[in-house]
């Protein structure tokens, strides 16, 4: 019974060994590869937000004037493409409040954003275009994947929900 009770004490210790050695805190004998430029294949990182950068938090919720300085709706969403640049920004045009706004997509190099002076916030963003323009627009319908796989929580034979997940 000794010789058991012993036998399953070192083997418990032996496999615990190689558990202990990774909650070690020495130093790794490896050092992490450096960064290299985006030709070689690594991605570099960006450290800092630049004056000309906007950051999408403050981009949403913010309001859009036309050229006669008339408020045409407000930006709801920011649509990135997947080579990561900005394709254009949903706004609501239209209705009271959101509510009977349509939602039309403005190409982001058609945004004149202006920032207030001395501040991170944004002073206001204007288009070339009117407010009969963007309502005269195509509506922006979201990406709906299709498949049974997606529900809309619509009744069957029901028109589907936008499933605008903001």
């Amino acid at each position: 019974m000794l010789k058991q009770t012993l036998t399953v004490a070192a083997l418990a210790a032996a496999l615990a060994t190689p558990a202990f050695a990774q909650g070690s805190t020495t130093p790794n004998a490896q050092t992490p590869a450096p960064m290299t430029s985006p030709s070689q294949g690594a991605a570099t990182f960006i450290q800092q937000q630049q004056a000309t950068d906007w950051r999408s938090s403050k981009l949403v919720g913010a309001s859009v004037y036309g050229a006669d300085n008339t408020k045409i709706g407000d930006v709801d969403d920011v649509l990135i493409g997947s080579d990561g640049n900005v394709r254009a920004v949903v706004v609501g045009v239209g209705g009271i409040m959101g509510v009977g706004a349509k939602d039309v997509a403005i190409p982001f190099n058609a945004l004149n954003v202006q920032r207030k002076a001395g501040s991170a916030s944004i002073d206001k963003i204007t288009v070339a275009y009117s407010k009969d323009q963007l309502q005269n627009a195509p509506n922006f319908a979201y990406y709906q994947a299709s498949g049974s796989e997606q529900t809309t929580g619509s009744a069957p034979g029901s028109a589907p929900k936008n499933n605008n997940s903001k």
